[in-house]
């Protein structure tokens, strides 16, 4: 099924009037990864934008065996980690070291979650958490080097792991589109100044104010829209 998803996406994109492709990669090992941006530096030259959007943490872990914190599956946060903030890490380094680093320019876009007060599921949020920072962090060091490193965070978007989780009655009125954050990707991508937003996490709702675009439906939902508040 995820292969079938990500041939779908690769045709969405075309049926839009974008070019696409989908190639297997494993962003936690770094010889993947390499082979990766060293196949892509051969046909295109230079990397310009690189979007870290990769995400398996949720991959083994439906259910959770109790309902206190310490009854969470002691691989959760692991699998979060290492799909999540660890692959950011292998992949912005081998980027940065082969490609932006070399030619002085570049534009890194982690996707995340903006963590809410107070905080949810413990290995979901604190996962997240080690990404924001690592933007924090890269965004520092990078920023003379005239590379920013920005992280966007979407609400709750209407996903198919969402759809697959949650019935319509929850998500309806909750919810955004992929699209709504893939919009505020391409706004920074596009941004001559995306360098005032270095090493910052940027909810998708404010950046649809800053650059006026909007969802699918027209509408700017909410910057709290879709959190788990109680």
């Amino acid at each position: 099924m995820p292969d079938l998803t990500v041939q779908r996406t690769v045709e969405l994109v075309e049926e839009a009037g974008g070019s696409a492709e989908a190639v297997i990669c494993d962003h936690t090992d770094p010889d993947a990864v390499r082979r990766l941006v060293d196949d892509v530096l051969a046909r295109h030259g230079r990397i310009d934008v690189l979007v870290n959007n990769a995400w398996g943490g949720h991959d083994h872990h439906d259910e959770v065996d109790g309902e206190e914190v310490w009854d969470e599956p002691m691989t959760q946060f692991k699998d979060m980690l290492l799909a999540g903030a660890y692959s950011d890490f292998v992949t912005d380094m081998t980027v940065l070291k082969h490609a932006m680093g070399p030619a002085g320019r570049g534009v890194i876009i982690t996707t995340t979650w903006h963590t809410p007060e107070p905080p949810a599921w413990v290995p979901y949020e604190s996962s997240k958490a080690a990404k924001n920072r690592l933007v924090y962090a890269l965004g520092h060091h990078l920023r003379e080097k005239g590379i920013a490193c920005i992280a966007v965070a979407p609400g709750w978007m209407r996903t198919e792991l969402m759809e697959a989780h949650h019935s319509p009655g929850e998500l309806d009125g909750r919810t955004e589109t992929p699209h709504y954050g893939a919009r505020a990707v391409a706004a920074l991508a596009a941004d001559p100044d995306a360098m005032r937003f270095a090493g910052r996490t940027m909810d998708v709702a404010v950046l649809a104010r800053v650059f006026g675009f909007t969802d699918l439906d027209g509408t700017q939902p909410d910057l709290n829209a879709g959190r788990f508040v109680t």
